[in-house]
């Protein structure tokens, strides 16, 4: 009978403690309180999604001889990288992406739930060890909301 009336404290013990919508927390009523949650997200070798020709631009390049450079028309592109999330552009000769960090920030604003569920001291007729008799004791009440 001890067992029983531990296990059964214990299970309603836990079951209060997981009632609150956003945590254990004190609250206001009518009080929200916003959670903020930061993800970082890494990508390796993102995909090309389009190259567009931007302009050519002349540089100037050491020979092999050393003496002199030699003038060179190099083409400037626009390469486009687009993911779930993302979306980044990289110019330049032969432009290529290596990697991309993102971070996202999620915000969630959530309101506490009102308490059904309450342990006060209560008097009324019950069920005890002797059949239905008037009772004074500690016990648990849910409200119900209409």
């Amino acid at each position: 009978m001890n067992k029983i009336f531990i296990g059964a404290v214990a299970f309603g013990a836990g079951f209060l403690a997981g009632m609150t919508a956003c945590g254990r927390t004190e609250t206001l009523p009518g009080e929200v309180r916003v959670l903020t949650r930061v993800d970082t997200v890494r990508i390796t070798s993102p995909p090309r999604v389009a190259v567009r020709y931007v302009k050519a631009d002349t540089v100037y390049l050491p020979s092999a001889e050393g003496a002199d450079s030699v003038r060179a028309v190099m083409p400037v592109e626009q390469a486009e990288y687009a993911g779930d999330g993302y979306r980044a552009y990289v110019s330049g000769y032969r432009p290529r992406l290596d990697s991309l960090v993102t971070v996202r920030t999620h915000t969630v604003e959530c309101a506490p739930r009102p308490h059904r569920f309450s342990i006060g001291l209560q008097a009324g007729y019950g069920i005890t060890p002797r059949g239905f008799q008037p009772y004074i004791g500690v016990g648990v009440s849910y409200k119900i909301n209409l």
